[in-house]
């Protein structure tokens, strides 16, 4: 339920994209990225018992 987040972020932006809003559009990927790269970097520590 919790990865729902990027993908529904992501497809915001797609529609800020087809209206041609771009700062929008980018505020929104930029949003997509910190959820990923946060949920990696847990996930990656948490569950994979990587070090990074």
């Amino acid at each position: 339920m919790y990865m729902f987040l990027p993908f529904l972020t992501a497809f915001i932006g797609l529609v800020f994209v087809w209206f041609e809003k771009r700062l929008p559009a980018l505020t929104a990927v930029a949003i997509t990225v910190a959820i990923l790269m946060y949920w990696f970097h847990f996930h990656a520590t948490d569950h994979l018992n990587i070090s990074l």
